[in-house]
C-alpha cells in the first residue's frame, strides 16, 4: 500500500472520513412520520434590568433578536440569533450593542400545544461605548413554546445574560430579561 509523505496509510484517511460522516449522521434529524425538516424563522423583543456587580439594578435594556432555527433532532435545535440592543445606564452614557449568538435548544417536554425548553449559548459583538475590544457574552435561559396555529409559534422566555470584555478584568454587565417572540 502507498504511503504519503507523513507515513500515514490511505486506510487511516478512509477511517477518518468514515468517523466524520458518522458524527454528522448522528447530528442530523431522524424522520418521524411525515414531519418535514426545515428552517424556522423568528424574532424576539426583549426587555430587562441589570447591574455590573449583581446588586441593585442600575440600567435597563431593550432589544430586538432576529433568529434562524435549524432542527437537529426531535428534542434538539440549533439557533443563530442577531442581537440589536439598547442599554440605558444610570449615571453613565447609554450604549448600543450589535452582536450575534449561537444557541442550543433542548426541548425535554413537548405536547400538542407547545413545549418547555432550556437554552444555552454564547455570542460576540460590538458596543458603542468607545471600546476597541469586542464584547463576549454567554446566556442561559428557559422558556415555553405555544402553538398558535400550524407553523406559527408564540415564544416566551426568561434569559440571564452576561457580557464582558475578554482582554480586561471587569465584572461585565449582567441582565435579567423577559423575551416575547414569534417563530414561523
Amino acid at each position: 500500500m502507498k504511503k504519503n509523505c507523513n507515513g500515514a496509510s490511505y486506510k487511516s484517511y478512509l477511517l477518518f472520513t468514515f468517523v466524520v460522516f458518522a458524527m454528522i449522521g448522528l447530528l442530523t434529524s431522524h424522520s418521524y412520520g411525515e414531519e418535514e425538516k426545515k428552517l424556522n424563522w423568528g424574532f424576539s423583543i426583549l426587555g430587562g434590568t441589570g447591574d455590573a456587580a449583581r446588586g441593585s439594578p442600575d440600567f435597563y435594556v431593550l432589544g430586538f433578536l432576529p433568529r434562524i432555527d435549524l432542527p437537529l433532532h426531535r428534542n434538539w435545535d440549533l439557533e443563530f440569533e442577531g442581537n440589536f440592543s439598547y442599554y440605558k445606564i444610570s449615571k453613565e452614557h447609554d450604549m448600543y450593542f450589535l452582536g450575534a449568538n449561537s444557541n442550543i435548544v433542548f426541548k425535554p417536554f413537548q405536547w400538542n400545544l407547545g413545549a418547555l425548553f432550556l437554552l444555552g449559548g454564547a455570542g460576540i459583538g460590538y458596543d458603542s461605548a468607545g471600546k476597541k475590544v469586542e464584547e463576549i457574552g454567554d446566556q442561559h435561559f428557559a422558556g415555553i413554546y405555544y402553538n398558535l396555529a400550524k407553523g406559527l409559534v408564540l415564544r416566551v422566555e426568561y434569559r440571564f445574560s452576561h457580557m464582558s470584555e475578554p482582554f480586561r478584568k471587569d465584572r461585565g454587565l449582567n441582565t435579567d430579561n423577559l423575551l416575547l417572540g414569534i417563530s414561523f
